[in-house]
Order: C-alpha cells, then sequence, then structure tokens
C-alpha cells in the first residue's frame, strides 16, 4: 500500500477534525473515503455496516484507516485481530504526531498463554475456540455475546445452550481426558459463565512455545479481565464445575 501525499493529508485533515476522537475511513481507487465512527468506545472505531457496503459498491476496498489520537501509529491487539479478519492493509495515522504505519495480514495469531481479555474476541470462549483450531483441529463456531451476559436471566447461556450443537457430550468428571472442557459458574450467576480445557499432565502446548508448567492436573483458561493461564486445577477450581463435556471427534 502506498500513501501518496494526497491520501496522507486526506487522513491527516479527517484526524484533525475529529480529534479527539478515532477517526477512520477506507482507501478506494487509491481516493480515501471517510466513514463515520460509530463506537461508543472513545479509543476504538466501528464503521455502519451499511455505510460500508455502500461503499463496496462503488469499488473494492483497498485497506482500512483509522487515527490514534495522542498515541503511536502502533496497532493494539484489536487492531491485529481486525486486519486478520478482514484480510486487508491496515493505515494507523497517529495524531497530532502525523505519523503513518502500514500493517499487512502476516496471520498473526493471539497467544494462547498470556493473551489479554477482551470481551466477545478474546475472552474465556475465544481460547477454547482457538485452542480447539490450533491444537486439535477442531472447527467451533462463534456466538455473540453481550458483556456480563451471564448475570441476565433472560441471556441465552453461552455454553448450556450451545454444547451440544457443537459436538459436544457430557462425560464424568472421573473420566476426564485432554481436551475436555469443564463449564463452571464463577460466583452466584444466573448461567455457567466460564470454561476451563483440561490439560493434565500435558503442560506443553503443541502450536506455540511456552514457559515450562509442570503439574498433572493443569488446565488452561482465561479469566475474566486477566491474562489467559494454566494452572493447577485445584480445590476452589473444582467446586465451580457445572459439567465436563468432550468433542465427539476428540473421544
Amino acid at each position: 500500500m502506498n500513501l501518496t501525499v494526497k491520501l496522507k493529508k486526506a487522513i491527516h485533515l479527517h484526524a484533525a477534525e475529529m480529534y479527539p476522537a478515532e477517526c477512520c475511513g477506507v482507501i478506494v481507487d487509491k481516493q480515501y473515503v471517510r466513514c463515520t465512527n460509530i463506537s461508543t468506545l472513545h479509543d476504538q472505531f466501528e464503521i455502519d455496516p451499511s455505510e460500508l457496503a455502500a461503499i463496496e459498491d462503488t469499488g473494492e476496498i483497498q485497506a482500512y484507516v483509522h487515527s490514534h489520537p495522542d498515541a503511536t501509529t502502533k496497532a493494539s491487539e484489536l487492531d491485529l485481530h481486525q486486519i486478520e479478519l478482514h484480510q486487508k492493509p491496515w493505515v494507523i495515522c497517529s495524531y497530532p504526531d502525523l505519523d503513518f504505519a502500514v500493517y499487512q495480514p502476516v496471520g498473526y495469531k493471539a497467544p494462547l498463554v498470556g493473551r489479554n481479555y477482551f470481551h466477545g474476541w478474546q475472552d474465556c470462549y475465544s481460547i477454547v475456540r482457538d485452542f480447539y483450531q490450533r491444537e486439535l483441529n477442531i472447527e467451533l463456531s462463534d456466538f455473540q455475546r453481550d458483556e456480563i451476559w451471564w448475570e441476565n436471566k433472560s441471556n441465552p447461556s453461552l455454553y448450556m445452550e450451545n454444547y451440544q450443537q457443537q459436538g459436544f457430550f457430557e462425560v464424568e468428571i472421573s473420566q476426564i481426558k485432554y481436551g475436555d472442557v469443564l463449564i463452571c459458574r464463577i460466583d452466584p450467576t444466573e448461567h455457567p459463565n466460564h470454561a476451563l480445557i483440561w490439560l493434565g499432565n500435558q503442560g506443553q502446548l503443541k502450536s506455540e512455545q511456552t514457559e515450562p508448567c509442570i503439574g498433572n492436573s493443569l488446565v488452561l483458561h482465561h479469566p475474566f479481565k486477566k491474562k489467559s493461564r494454566r494452572e493447577i486445577f485445584g480445590p476452589q477450581m473444582q467446586e465451580k464445575v457445572v459439567k465436563v463435556v468432550r468433542h465427539v471427534k476428540n473421544n
């Protein structure tokens, strides 16, 4: 992606007008097209899908663009995730510093161990999906989930309503094996709201290099608003388990 002086000027002007919020847009036919940022978060951007669809009708999107107010051009974890999702170059403009960076899709994957928590796309269910895809070559569906969905009885129960349709069946905890998922209720919530992946004594993962982790009862999970980690399945965890499930392809 070649950022011409004309493109940089157009993006810079938009970034200045939107400051201190993030500006966003796309590059189509070597022209910068402004988009409306509908995100309710001050440090993120979201383009209205209908607006994006209308732009796509005029030509192929060559790159997505947004600004980083009072920050560098370093891509955030969400940026890196979105770059791979859209498979398009990502242009970031820092403002007011006026630096530009172009990021290409390179196959980035958040590590299974040590990733940060972001609800909806890098949370306790996301790590189950990623583990199954990378370690067991099993694809699981993603599901829309609101913030703190587990607190409201009227909300869908993410784990309990979907595990069977995803190819899981219940097993006794005494028969647990590598890759089984332990569905847990953390605190007295309306729905079971957490998942542990049973590693047993296999602390090392196949898909990434990790620090040694020793134990005979290890689990991998992503605690709420903390980094994902491996740890020993102790008494406090055991009392929170509601159901243990196994995928048919892991049987």
